[in-house]
């Protein structure tokens, strides 16, 4: 038997499969390999996902209850099951940690196509003979008819093979096998690992098709293949072809197999980085900016690698991390004479790979300067970028390591140099090869699958062990149970209606929201209709469409944030707080400083939902009314209280004049303060800021 494990894929749309000469059926999207913490759809063998929320970041929720406690004490069993648990965790610890990656709407992978030939393959033209180390086959995560499809397409069996010649006449076999348990092959790569093997042409032969248990349909689906040398994706660009493909619009194609984009993200290790990268910032308005390295002397350039920064701090999004059109240069000379072009991307595409490296891959070009540049608007204006990492290889080494970087506006402060550009680290991790990290990877499903093992056996015996011991009690609790549950049953009904005022609060804040939004893009997406022999307002309105609809993923981010279940602690609510601030004020000035105490404990939904909004209100009347270019953010936490301070240096008003009426906006503040068992002070005064504290009793 060949144990594969779990699989990935990319997130988006619909993929038409060709079933015969006629029969068409649809896949509705593709999906990333880490769901949200529900209960997955498929067969019984499918691994339970309601806990931990996903096999990504193993998270256990606390063992408190009544339940618990009483069975611990009376089973010695349970005690070892939690103790073998506890174990697998602190091996996860040490293990890498996956992206989750965002929803994709190009460049699926590979699917079959209709034709009846039997068997189906694809295969990559290396362009030369290469010896590899390993091979990484990715499948395909699918959501079809309405159910969450892991290893789509993947085959049943399977054949890796390695030529010289592309018709295959003369092969040689790396390995081949039967998936005897197909709920086996979930979200992971499978990698096979080799030695001894060299050839031009490397094809994946589906011996034994994936069926449908729907539909009965039988296709063959990849997403990715990587080849493997010295830690590097030698596949990335190559040519590729099959038996037959479904070429479907940009989403299905035979190129996509090998592009380099997974939903798996970077190859991360487990150490935090000490750095963010490379920063640029012009003072004076410019039109573009660089940042290169200096090989050291001229040499011959394979493939280039960007990654770009992502500070953990931020929310995760190439379009917003990184806005200019990108190209990528090199030359024999500094002043970058004569340099080639390798590569020139705009803004969608950057975006388009998800947290992914950029990868170009060259092809016989030698040089010794590397460059990166950025263009701005044709118009000078301030010009502000970062970049995490460049990787240049030559054959398997990487190059660019270590070696001096210059830019044209470098910012060289805090956790941002132009060294540590070459210094092995994205913003978040340390970088390893692709095999490596694919093999931690494994491990770590391993690892998950018996922790939920093993959780299935722990609710059985909790389960178990409080039936028996209540039914032991006997008649004579009867009156206290009766009361117990009288109580019960009153906390429950009271928790209702928590729940339904809470549930009517949602509404009003997606009404208001989100609601008005859409409408507003509507409206916008209407007007542009009847302008189209204008282009300046087409293109006006087409501005304002993308600013309210990047408005409203952020406000659906924010109510989907405040709802989630885990996330209700204080330390959480900081790191929230730290991301609002960078993405309401990255045009100002501002420092946020945090006193006290960053406990753990849960706090209450109300509170969560109603210090955010007040938190976030306020930077956002900064941002659209104040014109201030400082912002200070002073936040002291105790147990008994919290008080936080916010102040700017705009324009301010005078709230101290006889005259002076509040507006809605701070009586919703004052009102929120007051939900939450707080007070609110506003000081102001023309031409000197404004400052907003709030005071308030922590739960």
């Amino acid at each position: 038997m060949l144990s594969l494990p779990t699989s990935h894929l990319r997130r988006s749309v619909l993929i038409l499969i060709m079933a015969g000469t006629s029969c068409a059926t649809f896949t509705h999207a593709q999906l990333s390999p880490f769901p949200d913490a529900t209960p997955q759809a498929g067969d019984s063998k499918d691994l339970r996902e309601n806990l931990p929320p996903d096999l990504a970041d193993l998270t256990i929720n606390p063992r408190r209850s009544s339940a618990d406690r009483i069975a611990r004490l009376f089973n010695r069993d349970l005690r070892e099951i939690e103790e073998a648990q506890a174990d697998i965790v602190a091996q996860l610890d040490t293990l890498p940690r996956v992206t989750r990656e965002v929803q994709r709407v190009t460049g699926f992978g590979y699917l079959s196509g209709a034709t009846k030939q039997r068997p189906k393959w694809v295969q990559i033209d290396m362009g030369e003979v290469v010896s590899p180390d390993g091979i990484a086959l990715f499948p395909v995560t699918a959501e079809v008819d309405d159910e969450v499809v892991y290893g789509y397409g993947f085959p049943r069996s399977f054949r890796i093979d390695i030529s010289s010649e592309a018709d295959f006449k003369n092969y040689e076999t790396i390995v081949e096998g039967r998936l005897e348990d197909v709920a086996a092959l979930k979200r992971w790569p499978y990698l096979r690992q080799m030695e001894g093997y060299s050839g031009r042409y490397i094809r994946v032969t589906a011996t034994g098709l994936w069926r449908s248990p729907i539909s009965g349909q039988e296709v063959f689906a990849l997403s990715e293949i990587m080849v493997l040398k010295g830690g590097r994706n030698l596949a990335v660009g190559k040519t590729v072809s099959a038996l037959d493909s479904l070429e479907w619009s940009d989403q299905w194609s035979t190129k996509y197999i090998c592009d380099g984009i997974t939903t798996l993200g970077i190859p991360h290790g487990v150490t935090e980085s000490p750095t963010l990268g490379f920063r640029a910032r012009s003072e004076q308005p410019a039109t573009t900016s660089w940042v290169q390295v200096d090989l050291g002397e001229s040499m011959k350039v394979d493939q280039v690698e960007i990654i770009l920064a992502d500070p953990p701090a931020t929310v995760p999004d190439p379009t917003v991390r990184f806005p200019y059109p990108m190209k990528i240069e090199i030359a024999e000379t500094p002043d970058m004479l004569q340099a080639t072009l390798i590569g020139h991307f705009n803004p969608s595409q950057i975006g388009m790979i998800g947290a992914n490296p950029l990868i170009v891959p060259v092809k016989d070009t030698y040089g010794r300067y590397v460059r990166v540049s950025v263009e701005g608007s044709k118009t000078p204006a301030r010009i502000s970028f970062d970049l995490a990492e460049l990787i240049v290889y030559s054959g398997t080494q990487n190059v660019a390591a270590g070696k001096p970087v210059t830019a044209m506006h470098p910012l060289a402060i805090r956790s941002w140099s132009p060294d540590f550009l070459v210094d092995g680290f994205s913003s978040r991790r340390d970088l390893v090869s692709y095999d490596a990290w694919i093999v931690e990877l494994v491990k770590r499903n391993r690892l998950v699958r018996s922790w939920l093992e093993k959780e299935d056996r722990r609710l059985e015996l909790v389960d178990r062990t409080v039936t028996r011991g209540v039914t032991s009690i006997g008649t004579g609790v009867t009156g206290v149970l009766a009361f117990v549950l009288v109580a019960l049953s009153r906390g429950r009904v009271k928790r209702r209606k928590d729940l339904e005022a809470l549930r009517q609060r949602i509404a009003s804040d997606l009404h208001d929201d989100i609601g008005s939004n859409l409408s507003s893009i509507a409206l916008l997406a209407e007007l542009g209709k009847t302008e189209v022999d204008e282009p300046e307002l087409v293109l006006e309105e087409l501005t304002d469409i993308k600013a309210t609809a990047d408005k409203t993923i952020e406000s659906m981010r924010d109510i989907v944030w405040l709802i989630r279940p885990g996330e209700e602690t204080w330390t959480q609510m900081l790191t929230r707080f730290r991301e609002t601030a960078s993405k309401l004020l990255r045009t100002h000035e501002y420092t946020f400083a945090v006193q006290g105490e960053a406990h753990d404990d849960r706090l209450p939904l109300e509170f969560k939902r109603d210090l955010f909004l007040i938190y976030k209100e306020v930077l956002n009347n900064i941002v659209r009314h104040a014109g201030a270019t400082k912002v200070e953010i002073e936040i002291d936490c105790k147990r008994t209280r919290l008080q936080m301070r916010i102040a700017d240096n705009g324009k301010g008003f005078n709230n101290l004049d006889q005259e002076f009426r509040e507006g809605n906006g701070l009586r919703n503040l004052r009102m929120r303060a007051q939900a939450i068992g707080g007070s609110l002070r506003v000081r102001s005064a023309l031409n000197e800021g404004t400052t907003v504290q709030l005071m308030v009793p922590m739960p």
